[in-house]
């Protein structure tokens, strides 16, 4: 967008009326047109606004109509070609704002110097995203020790990799619980694990565990199928009355369907134990 009309040729009617600025306002459109800034870049469809203060180049605008790129860089900015990655601009940087450099004649020692150093960087860069890559998808950290050099005007926070961050996330832990029950077998914990590709000598491919919350003592019962489960748990139940004279609470397992089988639950409010279920397939 620019504010002087007659910087655009031919001014001719355009289809957008107003515009919407940085602080909410609407500003009118009195026309669009061509405008060529430097020999490379000649930009359509320029909007004339007479309110605005200062000429604005649309980064989105001039890379669709352009078929251009923009690297940005702390210090300058640089408008490459997508065929070709030929340069055809460059811009400076003027406190928070890239100004671009419109003396195409004087800048050229500028813009040359500015694109060796500004090459150079980019060149490290794909080298680092090579190594990555090739690595397996190596941390940036463990790169930085392999290739000091490369990193000399990067850091490290400046390369995301979406693949590592899909490939590489964890689930959050649950939290440490230091609490535990104040009496031996007030709460057991039990779980099923199986089937294992090789059988015991007995046949048995299913095991189960029951594990005394206060004193972390563990039985481990075999099983030849998993439904099982219901019987082994009364058997131990009976066990721990009679050997230890104590009462079973609370059971605590996951959520798995072996535990929800209309025997066991029935068991289990017939003795007044409350059965407690966590998520499947977690701890």
């Amino acid at each position: 967008m620019t504010f002087d009309s007659r910087q655009v040729s031919p001014l001719r009617p355009s289809s957008q009326k107003i515009v919407s600025t940085a602080n909410g306002n609407t500003t009118p459109v009195i026309g669009e047109g061509s405008l060529t800034l430097i020999d490379t870049l000649n930009l359509d469809s320029v909007l004339v606004v007479p309110s605005l203060d200062y000429n604005l180049l649309s980064i989105s605008q001039i890379t669709a109509a352009l078929s251009c790129i923009v690297i940005f860089w702390p210090e300058f900015c640089v408008i490459k070609d997508i065929q070709t990655r030929q340069t055809i601009g460059c811009g400076i940087k003027r406190g928070k704002l890239y100004y671009l450099d419109l003396q195409s004649k004087d800048s050229n020692k500028l813009q040359q110097a500015l694109m060796a150093d500004g090459s150079k960087r980019e060149k490290k860069k794909f080298e680092i995203w090579l190594w990555h890559r090739s690595l397996g998808h190596a941390s940036f950290g463990y790169l930085k020790k392999l290739f000091p050099s490369l990193f000399a005007k990067s850091d490290i926070s400046g390369f995301c990799c979406d693949i590592c961050e899909l490939a590489k996330s964890h689930r959050a832990s649950f939290m440490l619980i230091l609490t535990k029950s104040p009496l031996p077998f007030m709460v057991i914990h039990f779980d099923v694990w199986g089937p294992s590709k090789v059988p015991t000598l007995s046949g048995s491919r299913w095991f189960v565990t029951f594990i005394d919350d206060c004193t972390r003592m563990t039985w481990l019962c075999l099983m030849k199928t998993k439904d099982e489960v219901n019987l082994l748990f009364q058997k131990f139940h009976k066990m721990i009355e009679t050997q230890y004279n104590a009462k079973v609470r609370v059971l605590r397992s996951d959520n798995g369907g072996e535990y929800q089988s209309f025997d066991l639950q029935k068991y289990l409010k017939g003795h007044g134990i409350i059965h407690q279920t966590t998520c499947s397939n977690t701890p």
